[in-house]
């Protein structure tokens, strides 16, 4: 198994994919195919740990306190006024840990697909997010993945707790905070919380056709908007580069909030939005969880990462100093893809702690 097989394999379901690792701070795989390798993918979910690294830094700094209600720093969060009273206290008292560990009970403020939707209206999603209700004896107290509401939560709440005025034209004050707090200090000149004009044409289109699954046309006419690709999704919405996504997790790999972030805070249960097994830290997913892990079979319990909707993939094993990151055009996930990434995850790792030459398993898919 060498770097160009890992390519090989990771464009094996016919994707157009970008695919980079670094190993003891040294890149041994950055390639792409079917694409150029400056492409700017979609990260999808594999967004999220940007923003909780800008919330945990921002808790360092002492302008944030994980386990204030966030309706401390956001009084309209959960003032539903024609709201039971139970639930409307409930959601009150919903912590900004509570939003990093996936646990306020509130996977999508109203349906999911409207709020897909109109992702990109920033003001109306605020507002969306800030109505919804606690929905507690569906989820309960145990964790329930929360897909983009996740993102406008604590993007609100960092805006608020700095001070930081809104821009207009659906400017959450996110992408300035994000940038100054979290990729500067990082060195990534190649990350975009909302692509500006100049590099728009560098976006990686979406693959809209039914091969890649069943809900591609739809997801893909949305992503390929321009609108959207400029949008700050705060949970979803970061275009960049596999090279500079292996870098984020590189930097992680060395900063003190990585101890706050892999903290763990369930057991590896099925989650109750996605049914998945999945272990969750505190803004990020962990490894250890064995068949199925996207992050890896052999993946350890301090392997951390974030999936991307089965489509593309971030993470770091402190264990093997390695940090990875693999973007493709797919814009709706298929069990096959999740297949793959647990493939390519095994793969890399394999080639990272044996060598050019190693034999992990040959994909089924």
């Amino acid at each position: 198994m060498h770097a160009s097989d890992i390519l090989e394999l990771a464009a094996s379901r016919g994707s157009s994919v970008q695919v980079a690792v670094i190993h003891r701070g040294r890149t041994v795989v950055d390639g792409a195919v079917r694409c150029r390798p400056d492409a700017l993918g979609w990260l999808f979910s594999a967004s999220k740990p940007f923003t909780s690294l800008l919330v945990h830094r921002l808790a360092g700094e002492g302008l944030l306190d994980l386990d204030e209600p966030v309706a401390t720093y956001w009084p309209d969060y959960g003032s539903g006024r024609r709201w039971p009273r139970s639930e409307r206290t409930s959601k009150a008292g919903t912590t900004l840990r509570d939003v990093l560990t996936h646990r306020s009970a509130v996977p999508s403020a109203g349906p999911y697909p409207a709020a897909v939707m109109a992702m990109h209206r920033t003001e109306a999603s605020l507002q969306r997010v800030a109505g919804g209700r606690r929905r507690n004896r569906r989820y309960g107290a145990g964790p329930a993945y929360q897909p983009l509401d996740f993102g406008f939560i604590l993007a609100e709440v960092a805006r608020r707790a700095t001070g930081r005025a809104t821009g207009g034209d659906g400017d959450l004050g996110w992408a300035g905070l994000l940038r100054e707090l979290v990729l500067e200090p990082a060195g990534l000149q190649d990350v975009h919380p909302g692509v500006p004009d100049a590099e728009l044409h560098r976006c990686l289109p979406f693959d809209g056709s039914l091969r890649a699954a069943p809900g591609g046309p739809v997801v893909a006419a949305l992503l390929n908007r321009r609108v959207v690709r400029q949008a700050q999704i705060p949970a979803a919405g970061i275009s960049t580069t596999a090279l500079e996504l292996a870098r984020f997790y590189r930097h992680l790999l060395q900063v003190p909030e990585r101890e706050a972030l892999c903290t763990p805070s369930s057991d590896g249960g099925p989650d109750g939005w996605t049914r998945l097994p999945t272990r969750w830290g505190t803004g990020v997913q962990l490894g250890g969880t064995g068949a199925g892990c996207p992050l890896g079979e052999t993946s350890t319990e301090r392997t951390f990462g974030h999936n991307g909707s089965d489509v593309c993939l971030g993470w770091a094993d402190p264990d093997l100093d390695l940090a990875v990151g693999l973007v493709t055009d797919r814009a709706s996930g298929h069990p096959a893809d999740r297949r793959l990434l647990v493939e390519v995850s095994d793969a890399i790792r394999s080639l990272a702690a044996n060598g050019p030459g190693s034999n992990p398993r040959i994909p089924t898919a």
